[in-house]
């Protein structure tokens, strides 16, 4: 069966009213089309003998958090019920359960119920409450009680007795002799009647299993084999019960035509798993043993996580303008209009700081909450204000460095004594990373004074120039470092020694373009009162500001 999904428009009528799916903007279709062929011939081949020609089948779908699993698996399993008999489970959404298993079969009988119609025979889709209390795993209250019965006296006690008491000696307590001997006989016929029993109740549900399925796909000749059971947000749940679940499922539910797909950050479950073995344990190891294999979705590009996640139309020029906020660099690209520079920047810093999918959100959240709380604001440096943010984020000790000092300025760091600006420039800001400025140069300056009477009129053209990430961060950092009068020297001497060659554009690289009309072009919008110290407070409100939510 080839089935083709097309999510590039929004799904309204599905089955929750509570709930709709957007337009892909990840990409993920694509994993969508792949892996329902891969997982059907997995769980179900007629090119297979008969009796082989079904298949149990795990995958461990992995992606970190903000790469839209949730998403991709909700509308996936939406899509497939159509063809195939559909489950998906919340895990956790349900982990007040004490109880993993009845988590999984009771999503199963009411999913697997409603899609095979009103017409199904319902004393199929019911499991013996016998069976059910066979398969719970024995806690450490029952083993105690088992002991208690059979020994005749709470081991607790047994363990508060004297030292010097051998194990297999006749142990008097309350003044009752026992045989530990006898004692320890008895609970061992036990329990390998408790497994004897388990191992039977196993079967059977498997049996259950397979009828509820087989009633779906009997409704009609629309749907198929495999099953398709889908695990959500296991990584999410309490440590005890996602290691739980991912017992249940490999050692209860490997059924024939059933293939299971499990949702992780595969990195915070294997915290989850540490949480319960110990930081020494291979976590990594002991998930391998629970699936077949594991598919990675790539990482969406910074632009596109923001586009889904945060409210960047309050990026838009637009929206800037309405609040009478002027940035620079300019937000928009007034040549090409359908292209917005600012997230273009944006992704460019987020890049140089290999922020994960959790940090860009943040990160780009903060700086639109600052903006949020704004207005009437004569130049604001989106750009720098990133980079502040994201250094904060990432090199705390760093940040504080920068905000007390020029990028001159010699710091000790891991032993090692440098300028701030070698450790910037080796640690983030490389030189290959350029930014994009929409820059009007003859409304900066027209003339380039050569004396104190005589110049060159200013012939560059207004229009996009590029500008490496390096130099824009470290002639920003220096205007700010310096009060007005300081800069209005420095940027008048740059005119003063570049005005012959610089007004000759042709042997100039292009971000070199840029570079030179950074400090003169935010020195002429920056009012004199706008120092590090602004820049420092706007960061320090937005970063207590921590972004949690669901994908």
């Amino acid at each position: 069966m080839t089935i083709s999904f097309n999510w590039s428009e929004p799904e309204l009528n599905i089955d929750s009213k509570y709930e709709t799916f957007p337009a892909d903007q990840l990409d993920r279709e694509k994993y969508a089309n792949f892996l329902t062929t891969f997982l059907a011939k997995q769980g179900y081949d007629n090119a297979r003998d008969n009796d082989q020609n079904k298949r149990n089948y795990v995958l461990n779908l992995n992606a970190e958090w903000g790469a839209g699993k949730s998403y991709f698996l909700k509308r996936w399993a939406h899509d497939l019920k159509d063809h195939y008999p559909v489950v998906y489970i919340d895990a956790w959404k349900q982990d007040y359960s004490d109880d993993p298993l009845m988590t999984v079969i009771s999503s199963m009988i009411k999913q697997l119920r409603t899609q095979a119609g009103k017409d199904a025979d319902k004393a199929i889709f019911k499991v013996s409450r016998k069976f059910v209390g066979l398969l719970k795993a024995a806690a450490p209250t029952l083993a105690r009680g088992i002991a208690t019965k059979y020994l005749g006296v709470d081991p607790l006690k047994i363990m508060e007795m004297a030292d010097d008491k051998a194990i297999g000696e006749n142990i008097d307590s309350d003044g009752k002799s026992i045989d530990m001997g006898l004692a320890a006989q008895k609970m061992v016929e036990h329990l390998i009647n408790e497994h004897d029993s388990k191992a039977t109740a196993i079967e059977s549900l498997k049996l259950n299993v397979e009828q509820w399925v087989e009633a779906v796909i009997g409704k009609n000749n629309t749907k198929s084999y495999p099953a398709f059971i889908f695990i959500d947000e296991l990584d999410r749940c309490r440590p005890s019960y996602a290691v739980e679940m991912l017992e249940a499922i490999k050692h209860i539910f490997n059924i024939p035509g059933v293939v299971f797909v499990v949702a992780t950050d595969t990195e915070q479950l294997q915290h989850a798993v540490k949480a319960i073995y110990g930081e020494g344990f291979n976590a990594k190891q002991y998930l391998g043993r629970f699936f077949n294999s594991r598919y990675t979705f790539k990482a969406p590009s910074y632009e596109k996580l923001i586009n889904v996640h945060c409210d960047i139309y309050k990026l838009s020029d637009d929206y800037l303008k309405q609040k009478e906020i002027i940035t620079f660099p300019d937000s928009l690209d007034q040549i090409h209009d359908d292209k917005r520079i600012t997230l273009k920047n944006l992704t460019v810093v987020y890049d140089a700081f290999n922020l994960s999918a959790r940090q860009v959100i943040q990160v780009t959240d903060r700086l639109i909450a600052t903006i949020d709380n704004m207005s009437h604001v004569p130049c604001l440096n989106i750009v720098y204000l990133t980079f502040l943010l994201c250094l904060r984020e990432k090199d705390s000790e760093m940040y504080d460095l920068v905000c007390k000092n020029r990028f001159d300025a010699d710091v000790k760091i891991n032993g090692n004594t440098r300028k701030i600006v070698q450790h910037l420039s080796w640690g983030y800001l490389w030189e290959d990373k350029n930014l994009t400025l929409n820059l009007q140069p003859q409304s900066i300056i027209s003339v380039f004074m050569s004396g104190t009477s005589y110049g060159s009129t200013n012939t560059w053209a207004d229009g996009i120039y590029q500008c490496s990430l390096f130099s824009f961060i470290n002639g920003i950092h220096d205007c700010l470092q310096q009060v007005k009068s300081e800069r209005d020297v420095t940027v008048n001497n740059e005119y003063t020694t570049y005005s012959r060659s610089r007004n000759d554009q042709g042997s100039m690289t292009d971000y070199s373009k840029g570079n030179f009309w950074v400090k003169p072009a935010f020195n002429k919008l920056t009012p004199s009162i706008v120092d590090i110290s602004y820049y420092k407070d706007l960061v320090e409100l937005a970063a207590n500001l921590d972004h949690i939510d669901d994908e």
